[in-house]
């Protein structure tokens, strides 16, 4: 299974093999013909396929909901929904259906929905960077942050920050990796989980530049971070 660098470091709160049971109003809102509910519910399942890891299952549940919205001609479903694929298909590592999913997303919320745009054009940074496209992974990013920052989002500040920092760190430009690096920081929001993924990504590079000492430091308070929230490292 695909795992981003940046995406997932630490899965204390999964256990291997772990399924989600069927929604117990999912089987009653088909049986009412409820299609809405049924969008609704599917897509509640989808991303919590998504946060156990649970890829293939999120799709298809995002894809049904999808063709749900489509038949009621709902259109900010159908992005909603597009969004939600974007994401899945990325950790899926299906990445021309992650772009394609993204780019329609932001077509069909035409401006409408600036979370969703900006959450969209993080998807494709990510994907443009796998690809080794790092102009257009920046250029998309930076659009993401730029619609994040104008709302003050600090969970979605923190990832593209993130993400700056690896691409940057990859274009060997110091000073713009440990300045995102410090902002990915900043928008933690006394949330000790954030804090540590950024410790722990800083550790990483202290590591690759050979500052083995400052990346030991590091580490072990991002361990220590870890061990207080009773999770567990990978």
């Amino acid at each position: 299974m695909f795992v981003p660098a940046f995406t997932v470091i630490w899965r204390g709160w999964k256990s291997c093999g772990e399924e989600t049971a069927p929604h117990p109003h999912l089987k009653l809102w088909r049986e009412l013909g409820d299609d809405i509910q049924v969008a609704i519910t599917l897509t509640s399942m989808s991303r919590t396929n998504k946060s156990l890891g649970l890829f293939e299952e999120g799709i298809q549940q995002a894809k049904e909901a999808l063709g749900i919205y489509e038949q009621l001609d709902d259109t900010p479903g159908q992005a909603r929904s597009l969004q939600y694929l974007a994401s899945l298909f990325y950790n899926n590592n299906q990445l021309a259906a992650a772009e394609d999913a993204a780019s329609r997303a932001i077509d069909l919320s035409a401006e409408r929905d600036q979370f969703l745009v900006s959450e969209c054009h993080r998807v494709l940074g990510y994907v443009h960077r796998l690809k080794g496209e790092t102009e257009k992974a920046i250029d998309h990013l930076k659009t993401a942050l730029g619609i994040a920052s104008s709302s003050n989002w600090h969970d979605s500040l923190f990832w593209i920050h993130c993400s700056l920092a690896e691409l940057f760190f990859d274009l060997g430009q110091d000073d713009d990796t440990h300045a995102n690096i410090e902002r990915a920081k900043s928008h933690t929001v006394n949330d000790p989980y954030l804090l540590g993924r950024a410790m722990h990504l800083q550790a990483l590079f202290w590591y690759r530049y050979g500052r083995l000492e400052e990346a030991r430091s590091e580490g072990l308070s991002a361990a220590d971070l870890l061990k207080s929230l009773g999770l567990r490292g990978t």
